[in-house]
């Protein structure tokens, strides 16, 4: 019989730097934000002018579940992404 763990969450921020002048995405990344450390992420917009970067932080708490199963192979879906205002 697998175990089942619901209503796991995670405070995430997400990261988009877009170079306007190229047009292209020149990096992005998801880092997990520890609030009990006083870590936090707040929608932001900055834009380098010298560079022509544009740099995009968001806020999302991530919800999901784990499984394990009877061989103890472990598994974990999505079930939720919200924008944390």
């Amino acid at each position: 019989m697998p175990c089942v763990i619901p209503g796991l969450t995670q405070n995430v921020c997400l990261t988009i730097i877009y170079n306007v002048s190229s047009q292209k995405l020149k990096d992005s990344f998801v880092q997990c934000v520890n609030s009990e450390q006083g870590e936090t992420c707040d929608l932001e917009v900055n834009y380098n002018p010298v560079n022509t970067d544009l740099t995009i932080r968001v806020p999302f708490t991530i919800e999901g579940e784990l499984t394990f199963t009877d061989n103890f192979q472990a598994f974990c879906v999505t079930t939720g992404v919200n924008i944390t205002t």
